[in-house]
């Protein structure tokens, strides 16, 4: 578009901007020439977006690769989900100065995740099921009697790791998921305390029957994988 005010439409029509921002793009759309006619071809996407259900339309087919990826940065910086709110009034686009391209992106990934990832409010959303568990034994010898078990519950990122461990050494260590082609997932690093025990929810970015095998490391830092400390296998 030709008005440097142009990215900011979308946001307007959809209430998206902040309180400023709306206030002055309504004035700035009664007088402008080209934001203006555009406002107007858009001002019925609000309902239209508001009568769409995800079971109205089908998932996006994502590649296996970025599926993975989206959820693995899930997994690893969860935050506490903030209370629901009308899912188009939580958007918030692009400040000035942002190209409209990357405005469209991020409305893209935002709706491709909403439809993918249903939440769980609503019937049949209730709490995380359990699908397997896992006992894992000491592989290291100078660890003897250490081990450690875990319950594992599906969750929107992945899976959910409910674990303890007894009879470690004070360090820190790390979950690993192997999956069935040889891939190593993080789960997350957690410490033993003096007494040797450990009690802590980690995330992996897996499925349930993606692996079943579940190793322990010491953590090596920087992206490496230390010693092996326990393995065990999954029991679903």
């Amino acid at each position: 578009m030709s008005c440097p005010h142009g990215p900011l439409v979308g946001g307007y029509v959809l209430g998206a901007l902040d309180p400023r921002e709306m206030e002055e793009m309504r004035l700035h759309v009664a007088g402008c020439p080209h934001c203006g006619p555009e406002a107007r071809a858009l001002a019925g996407l609000p309902e239209l977006l508001d009568r769409i259900e995800p079971a109205d339309v089908p998932p996006p087919a994502l590649p296996p690769e970025v599926e993975e990826a989206v959820l693995d940065r899930f997994a690893r910086e969860r935050r506490a989900k903030p209370p629901r709110r009308s899912r188009w009034a939580a958007l918030r686009l692009p400040s000035r100065g942002i190209a409209a391209a990357a405005a469209a992106c991020a409305v893209a990934l935002v709706v491709a995740l909403v439809l993918a990832w249903p939440s769980g409010d609503g019937e049949g959303g209730g709490g995380n099921t359990a699908y397997a568990s896992v006992s894992l034994e000491a592989l290291a010898p100078a660890l003897p009697g250490a081990g450690a078990s875990a319950e594992l519950a599906a969750v929107p990122e992945g899976t959910e790791v409910q674990l303890r461990a007894w009879k470690l050494r004070d360090a820190e260590y790390e979950l690993w998921c192997i999956r069935g082609d040889g891939r190593w997932v993080s789960g997350g690093t957690f410490w033993a305390g003096g007494d040797g025990r450990a009690e802590a929810e980690l995330m992996a970015a897996v499925r349930p029957g993606d692996y079943h095998t579940m190793v322990v490391t010491r953590s090596a830092g920087g992206g490496e994988r230390g010693p092996e400390i326990l393995r065990g296998e999954l029991r679903y």
